[in-house]
Parts: C-alpha cells; sequence; structure tokens
C-alpha cells in the first residue's frame, strides 16, 4: 500500500512538472478574452453629426474632444481616446441624430496591446478622416448659400427702395413698375413712334 501511494505522488509531481502552469505562459501580448456584452471601438460618422457636443459633455472620463472643422456649421466632430474610454456607452446614448447615430461603440472586438509607456496612448485614438473632396463640396455648398442669401437681401433692399419712391411721388408699387422702362437690353415699343 506504501509503495502504491508513492507511486501515485511520483506520477502526480511528474505531470504537473510536464504541464506549464498559467503563472509561466506569458499572456502580455495576447489578447484577453472580450464578454459577451463588449461594446467595443467607437464609429463616427462625420456626414451625420450636427456637431451639438452632447458626446463631449456628457463623457464622465473627458475621453472625447471635439475637432474643429473648417466649416461655418456642424464645425465640430468627436474624436475619441480609447485610453482614457471606460467603454460606457453614454457617448452613443445622448447622440440626437435620428435615425443613425452618429456615434456608435461598433462592438465585435478591439485589441488595445501596448508596451505601457505613456506615448503609446496616441496609438488609441479614434480620428476621423474627412476626405477633401467632402470638405470642398460642403465649403461650396456654403458659399452658395452665402451668394444665394446676398442675392435675396439685395432683392429685397431694391424692393424696399423701390417701395419708398413711389410712396413720395404719392404712386402705387405697380404703377411705378408700369411707369419704368424694360431694363433687360431690349428696346420698349410700347409706347409707340420708331426710335
Amino acid at each position: 500500500m506504501l509503495l502504491i501511494d508513492i507511486m501515485k505522488k511520483v506520477l502526480r509531481v511528474s505531470k504537473a512538472l510536464m504541464v506549464k502552469s498559467p503563472a509561466q505562459v506569458d499572456v502580455r501580448y495576447q489578447a484577453m478574452h472580450n464578454p459577451e456584452r463588449y461594446r467595443g471601438e467607437h464609429r463616427i460618422d462625420y456626414e451625420t453629426c450636427i456637431g451639438c457636443d452632447s458626446c463631449n459633455k456628457i463623457c464622465p472620463t473627458h475621453a472625447i474632444t471635439m475637432k474643429k472643422l473648417p466649416f461655418k456649421k456642424q464645425n465640430i466632430v468627436p474624436e475619441v481616446n480609447l485610453s482614457v474610454c471606460i467603454f460606457c456607452g453614454l457617448c452613443e446614448d445622448v447622440c440626437p441624430t435620428k435615425p443613425e447615430k452618429s456615434i456608435v461603440l461598433s462592438g465585435g472586438r478591439y485589441d488595445m496591446l501596448s508596451g505601457g509607456w505613456h506615448e503609446d496612448q496616441n496609438d488609441f485614438w479614434v480620428h476621423v478622416d474627412i476626405p477633401q473632396s467632402y470638405i470642398d463640396s460642403r465649403l461650396e455648398e456654403e458659399e452658395a448659400v452665402r451668394v444665394k442669401k446676398e442675392l435675396a437681401a439685395k432683392k429685397k433692399a431694391a424692393e424696399a427702395k423701390a417701395k419708398a419712391e413711389a410712396e413720395a411721388k404719392g404712386e402705387t408699387l405697380e404703377e411705378a413698375e408700369a411707369k419704368k422702362p424694360a431694363s433687360d437690353g431690349t428696346p420698349d415699343f410700347t409706347a409707340g413712334g420708331e426710335s
């Protein structure tokens, strides 16, 4: 009986020596398992973002900064520092854009392996890369809207001036328009006679 107990102990010790324990495995550069409800890296849609700054204001760890854009309206877009983010999802919950949210935690897997230095945190930003063609088209749209507003303001000012002149002469605006010659460059033959 004593011999059998000794053999069992020797066998158990030899098995323990053959198998590496978890403490002997270098896990520094292996990805951890992610839970089922892991929210994942942020995905930011710069086209639907309205630049309301709500995500930045609600972030409990101040992981979100707003990047300035060269537009007049909707001129900021969020960027997220994942090394500070706690993946709470408040930014997604507070986003007012509909039907799709502009900032979404995309789910899936996102591994953040680093050497542990402070400089490595710069690798964990979700930057918004906006193509130059999109920026150019937005600036052209804003310029077209500006020109349209200027023309409308000039037209309104001309109408107000014409109305003021007609009132000064004691005429209605329609009578003043009827007396005014055509200004499109074509000769006016309605008054009779030859020009």
